[in-house]
């Protein structure tokens, strides 16, 4: 798989992994304001990759079964 690829996977993702999600989210966000730099700039990238996969888990956990609204 390349860097621009997409792919579709379906998971399975309860409560409370989503909550560790979200505290990891923010753990990452605090760390790379202390990092700073090109390293703060990194960590603040793949934190928010992270927000994107939380908000499609959140979306998709709202849409009826089957996906379509």
């Amino acid at each position: 798989m390349n860097l621009v690829d997409k792919v579709t996977v379906t998971i399975t993702v309860n409560g409370i992994e989503l909550v560790a999600l979200k505290k990891l989210s923010l753990v990452s966000h605090m760390l790379a304001r202390q990092l700073g730099g090109r390293s703060g700039d990194e960590q603040r990238c793949l934190a928010t990759v992270l927000d994107d996969v939380i908000r499609q888990i959140e979306i998709a956990a709202a849409l009826p079964p089957g996906g379509a609204p």
